[in-house]
């Protein structure tokens, strides 16, 4: 096999470039540590030469922060941003080897939306009052908008396809099994943000798994692979059986989660699923079973969770409700005041802790994020960001409506679980500040990528629309 010219300047150079990282590091670090260096250089250099690797890692680590986050304490910068800075890096090298018209990755009407969103937010910032939360939320938003456009140029194949929403499933299998460990064993295993380990609940430490993010955020991403198992699991395959391991693991840990909007969202799309599904021959029979499963399981649930749906019923119950109610009646009223571009990026907590709102229930006077992905967006963006960020979520969740009907089971299939695991994560959105969370965007692109490789497949032509009734 000879070696492609295109990569031997790249390789040579960076086979240059991990020995002199060594030896620079060994005169300023421990040599174990300097050691180290070498397989990270060739893990990085396996990116540079495959960035599809990187983009797998950065989906994987999406739900396994608080992992990247270990990493980044012990160096001067975050692992998972020099992860994403090697994964664009080497698409860049590769771009000449692809066709002019997919240099740049396929032209989608995602994607032409989730550009101007971005300028949208640019505009708004630009007219806001609060700069410096402005360029943080900005910052924040367009790095996890990085990860959209990687998984729309990168997953080109049903096999890459197929890779990540199983790397998903996988990564919600392990956050699942860290958040039962802290349950059941008390503290916080990986966690190591504030966010992460301040949940609580009639005092009971709520867990974010493996996730540094807060418990109610985690429990969104669990959902999200929760699922995809599922729909994995019913449509069978080779993995069937992980996938119903994952189903259990992850079922009982959002249990344990005692998130509410998780409980809600799960519960709303499984009535979808069983609507979907009704005409399938074993319909029946998987109905009585889940009920059967469902009734053995509820002497197992802990009288907590269930007083904490209750305060649904009873805001008085729960004073979080009450600020929460009150984050949409400013929102609302924020928007009325500035319906086109809104009030600026990240500027929500600066205008909720003003004077005007000192009376509205439930409010605390520290800054706080509007608890509505979507009623932020338009307070912060206005109409014209608002419409832009829901054409991205729209035409995703079209594509893999669409998507559904390809020829290739394995697209399908993926199609199949992304149309249920996506509007359930946007049904939990409901209720937090989601439009910077990473699998916003992941989702976002998966439904775009899922329907570019079944218009490209071989063995599959531009996808018809389908139901669930199959013999």
């Amino acid at each position: 096999m000879t070696l492609d010219w295109r990569y031997a300047f790249p390789m040579t150079l960076g086979l240059l470039a991990i020995s002199l990282a060594i030896v620079m590091a060994s005169m300023f670090l421990p040599w174990k540590l300097a050691l180290l260096l070498a397989p990270a250089a060739a893990v990085a250099g396996l990116i540079f030469l495959q960035p599809f690797l990187g983009l797998v890692m950065l989906i994987a680590l999406a739900q396994l922060d608080a992992i990247a986050n270990i990493i980044s304490n012990a160096l001067p910068f975050s692992a998972y941003k020099l992860l994403t800075l090697i994964t664009v890096v080497g698409v860049t090298i590769d771009m000449p080897r692809r066709s002019k018209r997919h240099r740049f990755g396929p032209d989608t009407p995602g994607m032409r939306f989730a550009i101007f969103f971005g300028l949208a937010a640019v505009v708004s910032l630009l007219l806001s009052e609060h700069w410096s939360a402005g360029v943080d939320r900005m910052t924040r938003l367009a790095s996890v908008m990085v990860l959209f456009y990687l998984v729309v140029l990168l997953i080109d194949t049903k096999e890459r396809l197929e890779i990540v929403v199983w790397a998903i499933i996988a990564s919600g299998t392990v956050s699942a099994v860290i958040m039962l460990f802290d349950h059941f064993f008390g503290g916080h295993l990986l966690s190591t943000e504030a966010a992460a380990m301040s949940g609580e609940w009639s005092g009971i430490s709520r867990s974010s798994g493996a996730s540094d993010y807060n418990p109610t955020t985690a429990s969104h991403m669990l959902l999200a692979s929760n699922v995809l198992a599922i729909i994995m699991f019913v449509e069978g395959g080779r993995f069937r059986l992980l996938a119903a391991a994952t189903v259990l693991l992850c079922t009982v840990a959002l249990v344990f989660s005692y998130a509410r909007s998780a409980g809600i969202a799960l519960a709303v799309i499984m009535i979808c699923i069983a609507v979907f599904y009704r005409q399938r021959r074993f319909f029946p029979i998987s109905v009585i079973t889940v009920v059967l499963l469902a009734g053995a399981a509820i002497p197992f649930v802990p009288p907590a969770y269930w007083e904490r749906m209750a305060t649904l019923a009873d805001f008085n119950t729960d004073r979080t409700l009450w600020r929460r109610l009150s984050y949409n009646l400013i929102g609302v009223q924020l928007l009325a005041t500035h319906p086109v571009f809104g009030i600026g990026p990240g500027n929500f907590p600066h205008y909720y802790i003003d004077e005007a709102y000192r009376w509205y229930p439930g409010r605390e006077p520290v800054p706080r994020q509007l608890h509505n992905t979507y009623l932020e967006v338009a307070a912060e963006t206005g109409l014209v960001g608002f419409t832009c960020f829901m054409g991205v979520l729209l035409m995703s969740l079209r594509a893999m409506i669409v998507t559904i009907g390809a020829r290739s089971d394995s697209i399908r299939r993926c199609a199949t679980a992304l149309a249920f695991a996506f509007p359930a994560f946007l049904v939990a959105s409901l209720f937090m500040p989601n439009e910077d969370t990473k699998y916003m965007w992941v989702l976002s692109g998966l439904g775009c990528a899922a329907f570019n490789v079944a218009r490209l497949s071989r063995d599959g032509s531009a996808p018809r629309v389908a139901s669930g009734r199959r013999a």
